[in-house]
């Protein structure tokens, strides 16, 4: 017997979350705001090779650059440079990447309803608000994937903490650029994150910065990219939820998977490969409560692998964050000499940094790194 399960974001977290769903045989809708799905890009799209790869997520039509490793660069402009012979990571159009999915749970005979707001949820009915008409839905449970300013996270969890979120600005623009590497700059100018350049090729990029808190992005973007050679074509802003994984995300008949439930990296803002294990578990969840009458709160117990990768992820942001800028310059320079970069080329997971960090604590050569590591695992 089918039930009907509507998700509320057809982003790539609800698409696959509603396409899961409809595969274990349920009746499922999915509800969009916009009027075309992809529409606004919220996103660097920059996405891991291998989390790709372990999550069946295919990119092969709308990827436009092929990345090999990263340049981390301190205040004073010391980098670590970390390169790898294989791609590491993948720069994907994103409107075109969502635009995909779509068409994938059409195919499936989900059906998705665009200019579709979500007012409320009481029970088994759902208030909506289509094309400027008010309706109500019958629906046995709500998925929602509606990203960083999820509504219906409001009502799971009503008490949004202000300070869990970075505020970013982002260009795509001309320029000259080695198209191979992307670059991470840290210091006090984008203080609680980073900024970044992420090639598409040797003359387009996508340039962005975030902060935290009272810092404006918009001033400090503009110091970082004072001294660059580009010419800004477009520009976009938007907010990435950083902090560690919180257990208000289910609530009744209601789930949250993706943004909507904190379950990015908080050392990258990076949410769909997270979001897409997060929204397999869901799906999981679900059925087996709807075919085996297993508990809907065995969500928390079943994210539980994921959650120590994002717990590790916070760990690891929150040391970062309680630097200045002349702490990090030490750290670097000291990563420098211990040799993390051959280290990181070997190791390095930007989806599940346990593998390296182990790995790590476990190298007789990495052992001056000892204190280092312990202040980020119990600060």
């Amino acid at each position: 017997m089918e039930q009907m399960i509507t998700v509320i974001g057809a982003g790539p977290i609800g698409l696959r979350a509603a396409t899961g769903l409809k595969n274990e045989g349920w009746d499922v809708t999915v509800l969009e705001e916009h009027s075309e799905i992809g529409v606004p890009e919220n996103c660097s799209g920059l996405l891991s090779v291998n989390g790709l790869q372990k999550n069946k997520i295919d990119v092969s039509e709308v990827t436009v650059n092929k990345i090999f490793g990263a340049k981390i660069f301190s205040p004073e402009k010391t980098f670590l440079k970390i390169e790898r012979k294989e791609p590491v990571a993948l720069v994907v159009e994103r409107a075109g990447l969502d635009k995909k999915l779509e068409k994938k749970a059409e195919k499936k005979g989900i059906q998705i309803r665009k200019n579709t707001r979500m007012i409320d949820v009481r029970k088994d009915t759902i208030f909506v608000q289509h094309e400027q008409r008010g309706e109500m839905m019958k629906t046995r449970f709500v998925v929602g994937a509606d990203g960083a300013a999820s509504k219906t996270r409001k009502l799971v969890n009503p008490k949004i903490d202000p300070k869990a979120f970075v505020r970013t600005i982002q260009v795509k623009a001309k320029g000259s650029f080695d198209d191979r590497l992307v670059e991470v700059h840290l210091g006090d100018f984008c203080k609680g994150f980073f900024a970044w350049v992420i090639p598409e090729n040797k003359t387009t990029a996508r340039i962005g910065l975030g902060v935290s808190g009272s810092f404006n992005a918009r001033e400090n973007f503009n110091k970082f990219t004072k001294e660059m050679e580009i010419e800004v074509l477009n520009e976009s802003s938007f907010v990435i939820p950083v902090t560690r994984p919180i257990k208000e995300i289910q609530k009744d008949n209601i789930f949250l998977v993706g943004d909507a439930a904190y379950q990015t990296k908080a050392t990258t803002g990076g949410g769909i490969i997270t979001g897409s294990i997060a929204a397999d578990i869901a799906v999981k969840t679900i059925s087996d409560h709807l075919k085996h009458k297993k508990p809907l709160t065995d969500y928390w117990k079943n994210l539980s692998p994921l959650n120590k990768e994002l717990e590790l992820h916070w760990k690891v942001r929150k040391y970062f964050n309680s630097l200045n800028d002349k702490q990090i310059n030490s750290l670097i320079r000291k990563f420098k000499k211990a040799g993390m970069e051959e280290f990181l080329e070997k190791h390095g997971d930007m989806d599940f940094p346990s593998k390296f960090i182990n790995k790590m604590m476990l190298s007789p050569s990495k052992w001056g790194l000892l204190p280092t590591g312990l202040k980020v695992l119990f600060s």
